[in-house]
């Protein structure tokens, strides 16, 4: 060990290891047997003393776990100590005062979060226009460290240091107001005048036209904009960045870039997992070791270098961190992964405070088997699609043959038992009214009911008004009985309870035009209150109405379309959710099942049990958030901005988990790094109001693979089972079994495809008949060689003999 280090290094170690076995001898113990340990020992701690480490708790945690393998514990913890003292007075380093005119900060300070200390008797030092990168793994105290500063919890810290925190996340109770207005409303900007104000938005590209859109409507990139733009205006002598390229296109990195270079008086210190970003701004990194905050001058290439175990927060390849998805399940009629369970077609989209739509005949489709990158600038209207393919926002115009309501309705499809997870661009929003919760005790109240209630709190808010007042409507439902129902007695009654009153149609009931009288005859205006049920019949799913103030023997089954005509949609969502989550609700709600769950994503016991959310990172956070969205299993997993908050040993999990993953996988993201190996079929939405589908010819591969498959598959189960009886004898049991084809069935049944292929009948509805066709060709070609064969033998049998040759 010792003489595979450097020559200096090498001199060093054989100089401790010799001071080593002293220590060893002073207290009785003999280590001639185990001089590899002893070599080993002490080239760990001539790195020690290479790094200028000299603290009693690391080396305690470093020295006497390989000594008492052949020593008492008591006897080990001696040697280490007097090897501490030894070694500190002779190679210290003693820091010099490296004061400058310029240092902004320089104290020293402790800092925990609740019972867990996260600093101890660290050290910033920090000087005006530096940047600095400040890293540490997920969960160390990084962005509580920012915070404290902010707000001025740090006792030590000057306090005519104005420091401005910054992140992307706004509060969404302001989503109404415009930039403008934001940014006037701010009572740290007062003091600035209006010209001011509007001069550092027209110098952060924000057109007169943007300064009026509602903040609810901006991109997560043009938020983190404005909220640079503020701190800005504040006069910040330090600027604590929290992830400051999340959300941010290529562009707008760029942009960034500069702009944090161009701060020439303004100290910025900045959290970021983006490598290539971090290289080309910082000046310096403060790393987090041992509770110390340590800081290693130059940029992140030479941090890297002084300090190679950080390789690993910008390395996937490096990842230790292993995430797994729940297993989707199967669905009712889905037999192809490829076979679309999730549409959107001809939508619009246009906001309400912008005098041009986003995006225009948009259409798109996701299946089982999907990884699509949805790829962009920022403000393109990414985020825009993905909304409206799940369901929370509803396009405000679609093309179609309806009125322009039921085009609307008819532009989003979803198969009725599927389960989304929808992890959005800023998901932290719901979880921050759950603070003083943990994990666990989150995941129980958000499932508790059997559904899951924040879907069902976006459903209430997406109702359209025709679907509010669908639920005060009167409405005249014309019943008739079934035929052939009824069945006599021997006295030639109808028997009780054997004829139906089945569903005819059904109208608005208008009150002015026609009250209800007493005594009239005919349909009594209803009123809907719940969906009881579902149930397929005649391949059309109907639903189980309960009448306001009508026993249950009045509940009548309705067609699904008839109910969505009369505003019902909602209604029938959420019966439709009620059932696929409980199809994918196979699991309690205890808190040793959800630990479990939140093991296969990352999230120890200690934080997911015991842990509070407002303690937990923004990565432990999103951890939380994936948790929560995958309880359900579900079938597609849509992910906008998923490496926000993640360090590199979580992003390479997350990738290798898409990868095994069995359900659809759709994600928004700029990082190619992340999305390129993992998703080959990209949506590009490049700011035009397009959509275009690049990639797809791969699930044409995926497509012809299951086929293949199936059709193996199927050629095992038509091959006859050959058994032998006690006496040897072949059984054939398959034998009579299978259906014999001739010409005329091939015939009808390639009629069968053509007329399928006319109406494009999808993939997987084709697939049985393609395989019926094959077998069907298998035994035409068949007969007509055995045909063949059985001709040219007459043929033979008839032809003349040649007479025999003359001698």
């Amino acid at each position: 060990m010792i003489a595979m280090l450097p020559e200096e290094d090498a001199a060093r170690a054989t100089e401790i290891n010799t001071k080593l076995l002293a220590h060893i001898t002073k207290v009785g113990s003999d280590a001639k047997d185990f001089a590899p340990i002893c070599e080993y020992v002490s080239a760990v701690l001539n790195t020690l003393v290479v790094r200028n480490e000299f603290d009693a708790e690391l080396w305690a945690s470093s020295v006497p776990v390989y000594l008492n393998s052949f020593m008492s514990d008591a006897n080990a913890t001696k040697v280490c100590e007097a090897l501490l003292v030894e070694c500190k007075a002779k190679w210290e380093i003693i820091p010099i005062d490296d004061s400058h005119p310029d240092d902004l900060c320089n104290v020293e300070f402790s800092l925990a979060y609740g019972g867990m200390i996260l600093l101890n008797s660290a050290r910033i030092h920090v000087r005006r226009g530096h940047i600095y990168g400040l890293l540490g793994h997920n969960g160390c105290g990084k962005s509580t460290l920012m915070r404290a500063i902010a707000s001025k919890q740090l006792d030590e810290f000057p306090d005519d240091i104005k420091a401005c925190f910054v992140d992307h996340d706004i509060d969404g109770s302001e989503a109404e107001i415009s930039v403008l207005e934001w940014i006037n409303e701010d009572k740290a900007l007062a003091h600035l005048s209006q010209a001011e104000k509007k001069k550092q938005l027209d110098e952060l590209e924000f057109t007169e036209q943007m300064q009026g859109w509602a903040i609810g409507s901006l991109s997560g990139g043009w938020k983190m904009k404005l909220a640079l733009a503020r701190a800005v205006l504040s006069g910040a002598d330090l600027l604590l960045l929290d992830e400051p390229t999340n959300h941010l296109d290529v562009k707008k990195v760029a942009w960034l870039k500069t702009f944090l270079t161009d701060l020439k008086q303004c100290t910025t210190i900045v959290i970021s997992h983006d490598s290539r970003f971090l290289n080309d701004v910082v000046t310096d990194v403060i790393h987090y070791e041992r509770r110390k905050l340590i800081r290693y001058p130059g940029k992140l290439s030479n941090f890297v270098e002084k300090c190679p175990e950080a390789r690993s927060y910008f390395d996937f390849s490096q990842s230790v961190q292993v995430f797994h998805f729940p297993e989707p399940g199967a669905l009712e009629g889905v037999k192809s992964a490829t076979k679309a369970i999730l549409k959107l077609t001809g939508a619009t989209y246009q906001y309400k405070t912008r005098s041009e739509p986003t995006l225009v005949n948009a259409s798109a489709q996701c299946s089982m088997a999907s990884r699509v990158a949805v790829i962009g600038p920022n403000g393109a209207g990414k985020s825009t699609l993905i909304k409206m393919l799940v369901g929370e926002t509803r396009p405000t115009y679609a093309w179609g043959n309806g009125t322009a309501e039921e085009n609307i309705e008819n532009a989003y499809w979803r198969h009725p038992n599927c389960r989304l997870a929808y992890v959005a661009q800023h998901a932290f929003h719901h979880i921050e009214q759950h603070l003083s919760s943990s994990p666990v005790q989150y995941i129980q109240w958000r499932f508790s009911s059997g559904l899951d209630k924040e879907a069902q709190e976006l459903e209430q808010m997406t109702m359209t008004e025709k679907e509010r007042a669908a639920v005060e409507a009167k409405l005249l439902v014309f019943l008739k009985e079934q035929k052939g129902a009824e069945e006599l007695d021997e006295a030639g009654n109808i028997k009780p309870g054997q004829t139906e009153l089945v569903f005819d149609f059904m109208e608005k009931h208008d009150a002015k035009s026609n009250p209800v009288k007493p005594g009239m005859h005919g349909p009594q205006p209803r009123q809907i209150k719940v969906l009881l049920g579902r149930r397929q019949k005649h391949n059309v799913y109907e639903y189980e109405v309960k009448w306001i103030e009508l026993d249950a023997q009045f509940n009548v089954w309705m067609p699904k379309d008839v109910l969505e005509k009369f505003g019902f949609g909602t209604f029938v969502r959420e019966m439709d959710d009620k059932i696929a989550a409980e199809s994918g609700n196979t699991r309690p709600l205890t808190t040793k099942e959800i630990q479990s769950h939140l093991d296969l994503l990352g999230l120890p016991e200690d934080f997911g049990t015991y842990g509070k959310l407002a303690g937990l990172s923004g990565g432990q956070k999103v951890k939380v958030v994936l948790a929560a969205a995958t309880w359900f299993c579900p079938h597609i997993l849509i992910l906008d901005e998923p490496t926000n908050y993640l360090d590199r040993d979580s992003l390479g999990a997350l990738t290798q988990a898409i990868k095994e993953y069995k359900g659809g996988v759709l994600m928004i993201s700029h990082n190619e790094e992340f999305f390129g190996p993992i998703c080959p079929e990209r949506w590009v939405i490049p700011g035009d109001t397009t959509v275009t589908v690049t990639g797809a010819e791969w699930m044409e591969a995926v497509r012809a693979k299951e086929l293949e498959a199936k059709k193996n598959a199927s050629k095992l189960q038509i091959e006859k089972e050959v058994k032998l009886d006690a006496f040897g004898n072949v059984i054939e049991e398959g034998a009579g079994k299978a259906k014999v084809y001739e010409a005329k069935d091939l015939k009808l049944l390639e009629k069968q495809m053509k007329d399928m292929k006319k109406r494009n009948a999808s993939a997987d509805e084709m697939l049985d008949l393609e395989l019926e066709i094959d077998e069907a060709k298998k035994q035409v070609d068949k007969a007509k060689l055995a045909a063949k064969a059985e001709k040219d033998a007459e043929k033979a049998k008839k032809a003349p003999k040649a007479a025999p040759k003359k001698k």
